[in-house]
């Protein structure tokens, strides 16, 4: 079978990342090294079992320096009176879930970390400007507090070397995503932040998309969203993240056969979706696909949701779930438990409308099971 052309071209994409990346690190290093005449004799004193550890190391350091970037953000929210959804470190995860915290280890989909965090109601545009700079303010503190560190540690010392190099990379971080690019579809914090100080239009745009989380989570149902369709075809994230708001809005008035057109338009765009984000997307896949009776499209969706809606106990894992038992499974008990634990859930979702919406889908849901039971 011929692999997707899409899956080959993001293939390509990545290698050619790769590839920059090593270009935008290894050049300036190179540079500054031959311009500052640097002797590299002192590297001489490592063995090759230090310069294992010392790899080690440093690839720690990064793994660290990339969640200290988020964990600047982390910060930075919560002084904005942001409120916290999710922190993810690898596979490590800590999320906001039916109003407590839970902790998680999942598969890891391409990120090094991960800050999801939803802005006030009273919050502008220019605090999230400061929201932005969280992660290359942390990093470019923590890069220069671990060169401060390594002076003071036995010259020759793996921990030294480590040091150094964990500080120039956690430094190196914080400048580049201080530049303005996208990255994975999504505009770097440096192109956020010039975008809202020049009062550009993509910033505006993409800003959008925290707006429709907060009245989601403020308790506007998504039918009720102020939402307008402003694009022909899906061109960025911003565009694929609104074909995703329509097709709730119109799930949620009852235009089934509207929002399949939008959810088709997302499906096909799949691959510019972060691969953080892709679960919430297999969702609303599967269970548009178990409503519509194509129940082999419904496993491949449900095999690709995988372990994080097995493990999902808010209001929207387990309505999929409860449908995919009623439906795929034909298991109506199980299906009736899982939409009762939904419902009991609903008040701890931290997107209120969007919960509303989910009440009535499982309600509806237990009241098939029960026509079903009383007509036997």
């Amino acid at each position: 079978m011929a692999e997707n052309p899409v899956k080959i071209e993001k293939k390509k994409k990545k290698k050619g990342l790769s590839y920059l990346w090593i270009f935008l690190i290894g050049v300036p290093i190179g540079v500054i090294l031959a311009v500052l005449d640097v002797d590299m004799g002192f590297l001489d004193v490592y063995s090759l079992s230090d310069f294992v550890a010392i790899f080690i190391l440093f690839y720690v350091g990064v793994f660290l320096t990339i969640n200290l970037h988020e964990l600047g953000h982390l910060l930075f929210g919560k002084l904005l009176g942001y409120q916290f959804l999710m922190f993810r470190a690898g596979i490590f995860s800590i999320q906001k879930e039916n109003g407590k915290l839970r902790f998680s280890i999942i598969k890891n989909v391409g990120y090094g970390g991960l800050c999801a965090m939803i802005p006030d109601e009273d919050a502008t545009m220019k605090e999230y400007a400061v929201y932005s700079l969280g992660g290359i303010i942390m990093n470019l503190l923590t890069g220069g507090l671990f060169l401060y560190l390594s002076a003071f540690m036995e010259p020759g010392s793996i921990w030294k070397m480590a040091a150094i190099l964990t500080g120039g990379a956690s430094i190196l971080l914080g400048i580049v995503n201080g530049f303005p690019f996208f990255s994975m579809n999504q505009p770097t914090d440096g192109m956020m932040f010039f975008s809202i100080l020049r009062n550009s239009p993509m910033a505006e745009r993409f800003y959008e998309s925290s707006l429709l989380t907060k009245k989601l989570s403020s308790g506007i149902r998504p039918r009720d969203l102020d939402l307008l369709k402003d694009f022909e075809n899906i061109g960025d994230m911003h565009d694929l993240t609104k074909a995703f708001y329509l097709y709730f809005q119109e799930m949620d008035k009852g235009n089934r056969d509207s929002a399949e057109e939008y959810l088709l338009d997302v499906e096909k765009n799949l691959h510019k979706v972060p691969p953080y984000s892709l679960p919430a997307y297999y969702y609303e896949l599967l269970f548009f696909a178990l409503l519509s009776g194509n129940l082999e499209k419904a496993k491949v969706y449900h095999e690709k949701a995988g372990k994080i809606l097995m493990k999902d106990q808010d209001i929207n894992g387990l309505r999929v779930k409860a449908y995919y038992a009623y439906i795929m499974e034909k298991d109506a008990e199980k299906a009736r438990t899982l939409a009762q634990k939904g419902l009991a859930m609903r008040d701890h979702y931290p997107f209120k409308g969007q919960a509303l919406y989910e009440e009535e889908l499982l309600k509806e849901l237990l009241q098939k099971i029960e026509t079903e039971r009383q007509g036997q």
